[in-house]
């Protein structure tokens, strides 16, 4: 039976390298992506010396010739692709008065424009071979946000609903498309290294320093494990009718059924201002 073929992108940390390793153990051929390769080659060969045969770690940058090009190597060395999981991605938070646009844009080059231009570049294969699963990591916030998450919810909404749009654009050529959602896991995310924040603050938001500093506490204590959030993911992929959009955690779901009731509510209460803009057509 030909092994599947899977590119994780993102692959040296957290959720990607879980994801790796858990790709691996399902016997799968995997191409992991990272702006250090050699580092992420040598974590795999420390974790699964006897799985290392089936995986390459590959260099690449969120630039669509970079892209591309791996994309191309992929294919020319295993006629396919299986398996496209989107991970890379980081958050930048802080009162939205304060961001810099220039950081913001940088942000959703890889957020958003790189995770679209990686499903662009494999698209064309999986239509081919009629099959392939791709699976976009989003996050609670992309449904639910609050102070300081300004950009970041911006930029995993994006994911979150081009997914369910693309899903149904590719269902006819059997690709299923998964925007995963969930809520705090303990990852490097809040980290320094990883995290970005204004550099200057020009207004008094209280509001927004608050929820950074309850972030803080967070940190490393978050229920979520990446090792089993790879593991959904491999569930996920296993899946014969995937949902388009799937929220992981405890805290995830009772912070969508929330805010599933505050829209109701709304919509409720301003039906008749929401109903004033209809005239129908003659």
């Amino acid at each position: 039976m030909t092994k599947e073929v899977v590119i994780v992108t993102g692959a040296s940390k957290g959720i990607g390298f879980e994801t790796v390793l858990a790709a691996l153990n399902n016997d799968m051929i995997v191409v992991g992506t990272s702006r250090t390769p050699e580092k992420l080659a040598a974590k795999v060969q420390e974790k699964l010396p006897a799985k290392v045969d089936n995986f390459t770690a590959t260099k690449m940058d969120f630039n669509e010739e970079s892209i591309k090009q791996v994309v191309s190597e992929v294919i020319a060395k295993f006629g396919r692709i299986d398996v496209l999981v989107n991970n890379a991605g980081y958050a930048i938070l802080g009162a939205f008065e304060d961001m810099d646009m220039a950081e913001v844009r940088t942000n959703f080059d890889v957020n958003v424009f790189g995770l679209m231009s990686m499903t662009q570049a494999v698209l064309p294969q999986m239509r081919k071979q009629k099959s392939g699963r791709i699976i976009n990591l989003s996050s609670i916030s992309g449904s639910v946000t609050g102070p300081s998450q300004s950009i970041y919810s911006a930029s995993k909404a994006a994911v979150t609903l081009m997914s369910e749009a693309l899903a149904q654009e590719v269902a006819p050529y059997n690709i299923k498309v998964t925007a995963l959602c969930p809520w705090g896991v303990r990852t490097d995310f809040l980290d320094e290294s990883s995290l970005k924040k204004p550099a200057t603050q020009g207004g008094d938001y209280k509001v927004v320093d608050q929820t950074l500093a309850g972030l803080a506490r967070l940190n490393h204590n978050q229920n979520g494990d990446p090792a089993l959030v790879a593991q959904a993911i491999m569930k996920v992929v296993d899946m014969p009718n995937p949902p388009a959009r799937l929220y992981l955690g405890a805290g995830a779901l009772m912070a969508v059924q929330s805010k599933i009731e505050e829209i109701v509510q709304v919509a409720n209460e301003n039906l008749e201002l929401s109903q004033s803009i209809d005239s129908p057509a003659n």
